[in-house]
């Protein structure tokens, strides 16, 4: 299994917006092949701060997230609505 987390800073007073177009991406990227777990956090004290956790079964699935045209569509939607680049760390399940 795969993990990612990807930490985003949405520009200040954005992040209930990028929160409602996650809102949509979230039931379709649920469905890809091979994705496990697709879930978004809020910061509790900073909204403009969002936690995705993404679990994949392999790093196939997890590419083909990235190429699909669901996700592209988002970045499309989402684009200026954030503060610099998300801080990504990927992970192997171990336990």
């Amino acid at each position: 299994m795969i993990v990612l987390v990807a930490v985003l800073q949405a520009a200040e007073g954005k992040g209930n917006e990028v929160v409602e177009e996650f809102k949509k991406l979230v039931p379709v990227v649920r469905q890809d092949p091979g994705t496990v777990a697709y879930i978004i956090h809020q910061a509790v004290d900073n909204p403009d701060k969002i936690l995705v956790y993404e679990k994949y079964e392999n790093r196939e699935a997890l590419q083909y997230h990235g190429q699909t045209e669901h996700f592209k569509a988002f970045g499309q939607a989402t684009r200026g609505l954030f503060a610099g680049r998300p801080e990504i760390t990927m992970y192997n399940e171990v336990v």
